[in-house]
């Protein structure tokens, strides 16, 4: 699978799965799984230690849920990304990218996932900082060369220094999708990386900034799981401005399809990564997304304003 370059008519959106097995059982994982292709997705984006609850048990349950929906639908209807490198799933950045882990990590998921997997991203990488790490990061580098030759689609979350990634291989360039947080209140991840990789392709999460609602959340979502506080002047200003004459079409009833139309409108986005809790959320999401495939516009503004300021 190629991932494609950004413009508003061949976007993706890809189903995320960092709370599988979080606030998300196997069951309900795999219907979902099954209405994301019901309603014509394709792309399922995982991690070798997801979900990353701090429980060992469950490091890398999410992508053996997947590998079970492929041994019961087969490997045609999806494309699966995993990103790898990450020992463990407690939430630090403790990794190993080294030429052979990256070996084995391709031939586990090539075992599980089978022709599905469509793309292997490097997973947090903090070096950069000691003088024998421009080598290490050439090694890794070229064994993601190595996997891109083979037909493989190569990318990378949370690398500390890119312009190392760059130097060590600049044929690579232009060919890595890469995952950065993105949403009304930050670019700043991506516009790290665009100096460095202006042609690759960028892949959007935390787009709703972890489930931000205007409604009171349960115990049970995700900002709640995450133990993030609920931004209520950034809920305040947003909610307005879902009110206000912005010219946005199609008109969004809520902040998630906000936070989607201004990502779809996003000409340096080239696709979406979604993490919806249930059903519910999943069919309200895909069924706006295909609407705006029909008739997203700007009207008289192509971006959300900057609400950074509204965060107290």
């Amino acid at each position: 699978m190629i991932m494609p370059t950004a413009s508003p008519d061949n976007k993706v959106l890809a189903l995320g799965t960092a709370l599988w097995g979080w606030g998300i059982d196997r069951s309900t994982a795999h219907n979902m799984l099954d209405r994301y292709v019901a309603l014509g997705g394709s792309i399922v984006d995982t991690a070798s230690n997801y979900p990353i609850n701090k429980n060992p048990e469950d490091c890398g349950l999410a992508a053996t849920w997947i590998a079970d929906w492929i041994e019961s639908n087969g490997t045609e209807q999806i494309s699966v990304l995993v990103k790898i490198g990450a020992k463990d799933n407690i939430g630090g950045s403790n990794s190993d990218l080294g030429l052979s882990n990256i070996r084995r990590s391709e031939a586990f998921f090539r075992s599980i996932f089978g022709t599905a997997l469509a793309g292997v991203a490097v997973h947090w990488d903090n070096r950069g900082d000691h003088e024998n790490d421009s080598e290490a990061i050439i090694e890794t580098v070229s064994a993601m060369a190595k996997l891109q030759a083979t037909g493989i689609s190569i990318g990378f979350s949370g690398v500390r220094r890119p312009d190392l990634y760059l130097k060590a291989v600049p044929e690579l360039a232009d060919k890595w999708w890469i995952q950065v947080k993105e949403n009304a209140v930050s670019s700043a991840a991506r516009l790290n990386y665009t100096q460095y990789f202006p042609k690759a392709r960028y892949l959007a999460y935390g787009i709703n900034m972890g489930g931000v609602k205007s409604e009171r959340h349960s115990e049970n979502s995700s900002l709640a799981l995450r133990g993030l506080k609920r931004p209520d002047n950034l809920v305040q200003c947003l909610s307005e401005f879902i009110n206000s004459n912005h010219g946005l079409k199609p008109v969004p009833s809520n902040l998630n399809e906000l936070a989607l139309l201004t990502s779809y409108l996003n000409p340096a986005i080239s696709g979406i990564i979604i993490g919806p809790r249930n059903i519910e959320q999943l069919e309200s999401t895909m069924y706006f997304w295909g609407g705006l495939k029909t008739e997203a516009t700007a009207g008289d503004v192509a971006m959300l304003p900057d609400f950074s300021k509204d965060i107290v």
